[in-house]
């Protein structure tokens, strides 16, 4: 009986093995041998799985928190742990949570079916999608993470779907080759695969992993011998790689230290402490191998002396540089030092272009936090240098200034640093206040009147303004009158304001009434921060001649004034965005004239194209005026003015016409009339039927063919296809008198279907077909946002229907939400004049 079972199953069995290798190609095959041996997880068992990481994002005060998750192959699992790999070939290893920890901040993993995701993928690559594939934040290039799929499949016996995902494989292009050529898939694959391999291994050296990268709290950094053999792999498995020299040279370098760690005694805290300061010094910054920075920001630096960790006990970076002068010629001989730190720093995370920080790099980063000295600065004005001479220029104007450091004392070097107006003044303040404070003002001043570059001046106007003497507040008047630089004068402005200077809101007003006209580029540089101290004064003259001649300016700056008269007025304790100016007590005139300006924004429907954001609860996407206008009457009286921050447009425009109404019952003005009633409440499969159209201006659209075409739609189902159609047809046909169509669909969360909106431009209609439009489009559907878009088109390609695929394509993602979900939907077509 046990025979018979084992013939019929091997009868079964062996053709099917035999036409599982025939459904592959033979390089295929080859490929698929030849990845086998390069050391991943094996996933034939491995479960697919999602995965959450204790990540979420939390849209508004009182939003339920959406969590992150991702997919990948669970690879190994104990009671309290778990292994992920994912397509993208990155890996970590996580801690499971406790048991009834909220599913937003969870670490776990729940399995889910792999084929269906495999057939999904296979779909999409071979229909690719107009908007691309959206790959953010991955390591592997597109064509061998396809690659690694087709693997999978193979080694999961799904060989059909593995040859066709291998077919596509070959079709992707090559996306980083970083000058290595490939002839074959193999060759194209191991370039890639050593790209992201040594893109891993450099941030493994700062403590996280690519795809897990967020900052994390570690207590223990990997072994450096761990680290040696992931470069030791590069070099052995992908000569291709366009790293190959650089994995070489981290490999010797990793050696030598793997090697010094071994012969270098480790001492505890408690021992480096009992050391003699010399001794101290120097296994402090021997430790500095293993320094672990973190940079915060992008683009930006890593700062070696600010850590992620945990740890009781200060980094040696932190104690060398409480250690202060004493630790200096150390220091300075450390400069040249090429081992590596445990510190990773990156242009963007999004690409490799991470680096591992060397000793000497941290040496020099806590020897200027110890000098307030940009050694870095002071050595490039020897020119272009190779990277082994720069650290030599950089040691020796180090050196230079030590040696200037001992002749003349610590009080004047620091005073001499201050004057010359060359370097950030705020540390080399501080030392100076603790040596000799009565040596402060005067290097100050001098440095003020020395420094050249805007940002340096700004610093100086800061320190400036805290001297609060006659002689510093001469020199902010002099800045305020005659630097070459707005901002810089309204820096200057904006402190003399904080001090009650007669003079500053007078300087204010004429930067405002100098201003240039605006231009279709958007707000120009200054207008904001001129808005922002205008109503900061809380001067009636200000704020009316904030508001003087609104009708007339664009969108963009309408809105703006909008905004920040909601900041200022509305929140008296709010400081200034780009320098520390406070809000003045608002004179009862200021207010008034405020009101009677954001009452008329009221009936402003114009929009904001491509501003997206939130105010705590008030999320927007292209918001419009009077949306803004209400939000902000609501910051200033919201007894008067009602507001609901996540209602949908029909409850605004209701709140709208009502606080526009009480503003003109209480100033004898004819009433607004109410917005249109809400639409008989449909059944749930009728959630997508639009219901009504609304046009604006009714006036010269009414008879229009965009018109005609929109009120077709009612009583049809809204479409993915329904906005971009519109202002295809409005791309069609002349439409004397207008210049630019916006239309609009919104469906509140009560069944009430959905109506559109159409707002005409008025001006010239485009003459010619290869005119210059501008497009953009936007949305929001329930919580989550469909972002904002915004390019040119000629008026050819705007009839096009591949000119608006992408923005189908988001929609038709978004409206399989549950029928009471509310959604605003828009774009529009402008010729540019």
């Amino acid at each position: 009986m046990k025979m018979s079972r084992l013939f019929v199953f091997l009868c079964f069995w062996l053709p099917m093995a035999g036409n599982v290798k025939a459904q592959v190609t033979e390089e295929a095959l080859q490929c698929f041998q030849w990845f086998s041996t390069l050391g991943y997880p094996d996933v034939r068992e491995a479960r697919w799985a999602e995965v959450w990481r204790d990540q979420h994002s939390l849209s508004g005060p009182g939003d339920t928190p959406q969590a992150h998750t991702l997919t990948g192959f669970i690879t190994g699992e104990t009671e309290t742990t778990f292994t992920v790999l994912t397509l993208d070939l990155t890996q970590a290893t996580l801690t499971k949570s406790k048991a009834g920890t909220p599913v937003h901040v969870q670490t776990a993993f729940e399995e889910r079916p792999f084929v269906p995701m495999a057939r999904q993928r296979l779909d999409e690559l071979e229909h690719p999608p107009a908007r691309g594939f959206g790959r953010h934040d991955v390591c592997l290039g597109h064509k061998a993470e396809v690659f690694f799929l087709a693997y999978a499949c193979w080694r999961r016996g799904e060989a059909g779907l593995a040859a066709r995902l291998y077919a596509q494989a070959e079709k992707l292009e090559h996306t980083y080759t970083g000058g290595s050529v490939a002839t074959t898939m193999q060759e194209a694959l191991e370039i890639d695969l050593g790209h992201a391999a040594m893109w891993d291994a450099v941030v493994r050296c700062g403590g996280t992993r690519l795809r897990w990268r967020t900052i994390s709290f570690r207590e223990d950094l990997e072994p450096r011998v761990s680290l040696l053999e992931a470069f030791r792999r590069i070099v052995r498995l992908f000569p291709r790689c366009a790293h190959l020299e650089r994995a070489k040279q981290s490999v010797a370098m990793l050696e030598r230290m793997v090697a010094e760690d071994k012969s270098h005694p480790v001492l505890a805290q408690a021992q480096i402490d009992q050391l003699p300061q010399e001794q101290r010094i120097a296994e402090l910054v021997w430790m500095l191998r293993d320094q672990n920075g973190q940079q915060w920001m992008q683009p930006g630096t890593c700062d070696v002396l600010r850590s992620a960790s945990r740890d009781r006990v200060p980094s040696a970076g932190h104690q060398l540089v409480a250690i202060g002068t004493p630790a200096v010629p150390a220091l300075i001989e450390a400069l040249t030092d090429e081992r590596f730190s445990r510190s990773v720093g990156f242009g963007r995370s999004s690409h490799f272009s991470h680096r591992i920080l060397t000793v000497g790099e941290c040496a020099q980063q806590i020897l200027r936090r110890i000098s307030g000295q940009n050694f870095n600065r002071l050595a490039a004005t020897a020119g272009e240098l190779s990277v082994e001479d720069k650290r030599l220029a950089i040691q020796q104007s180090a050196q230079a200034w030590w040696e200037k450091y001992q002749q003349k004392g610590k009080r004047q070097v620091l005073v001499d640093s201050i004057a010359a107006g060359d370097v950030q003044p705020a540390p080399l303040i501080q030392q100076l206040k603790a040596e000799a404070p009565e040596a402060v003002a005067d290097a100050v001043l001098r440095g003020a009147d020395n420094a050249r570059s805007e940002g340096l001046v700004r610093s100086y106007i800061a320190e400036l303004d805290m001297l609060k003497s006659p002689a510093a507040t001469q020199r902010l008047l002099k800045l305020m009158q005659t630097h070459p630089t707005l901002i810089v004068r309204l820096e200057a402005a904006g402190r003399l304001l904080n001090q009650e200077h007669p003079q500053a809101l007078p300087a204010i007003l004429h930067e405002w009434g100098v201003f240039p006209a605006a231009d279709h580029n958007g707000l120009a540089t200054g207008f904001q921060e001129l808005v922002d101290l205008l109503a900061a004064s809380g001067a009636e003259q200000a704020v009316r001649r904030l508001v003087a001649g609104w009708d007339d300016r664009p969108p963009y700056e309408r809105l703006e004034i909008v905004e920040k008269l909601g900041d200022w007025l509305g929140d008296p304790a709010k400081e200034h965005s780009f320098t520390e100016v406070k809000a003045r007590p608002v004179t009862p005139g200021a207010k008034a004239a405020a009101v009677e300006l954001l009452a008329h924004a009221l009936e402003d429907t114009d929009m904001r194209d491509g501003m997206a954001g939130s105010r705590g609860e008030f999320e927007f996407s292209s918001p419009r005026i009077c949306d803004f206008a209400l939000w902000a009457l609501h910051e200033i009286d919201g007894r008067t003015y009602a507001f609901s921050p996540r209602a949908g447009r029909r409850q605004h425009d209701v709140e709208r016409i009502a606080a526009a109404n009480v503003w003109r019952r209480a100033h004898q003005q004819p009433l607004l009339p109410p917005p249109a009633p809400a639409s008989p409440r449909l059944e749930e499969k009728d959630a997508l039927k639009i219901v009504a159209v609304r046009m604006e201006p009714a006036t010269g659209l009414a008879d229009s063919f965009v018109a005609r075409r929109a009120l077709e739609l009612r009583g049809t189902a809204f479409m993915p296809q329904t906005l971009p159609g519109m202002l295809r047809d409005f791309a069609s046909q002349s439409m004397p008198g207008a210049s630019g169509l916006r239309v609009e669909a919104s469906r509140e969360d009560d069944l009430t279907g959905v109506v559109l909106h159409l707002r005409i431009s008025p001006g010239r209609y485009p003459q010619k077909d290869d005119q210059r439009l501008r497009t953009t489009w936007h949305g929001r559907v329930g919580r989550e946002h469909l972002g904002c878009s915004s390019g040119e088109s000629t008026l050819r390609s705007a009839r096009e229907a591949g000119r608006w695929r992408a923005f189908e394509e988001e929609i038709s993602k978004h409206l399989n939400a549950p029928p009471t979900t509310a959604f605003i939907i828009g774009a529009s077509l402008e010729a540019r004049m």
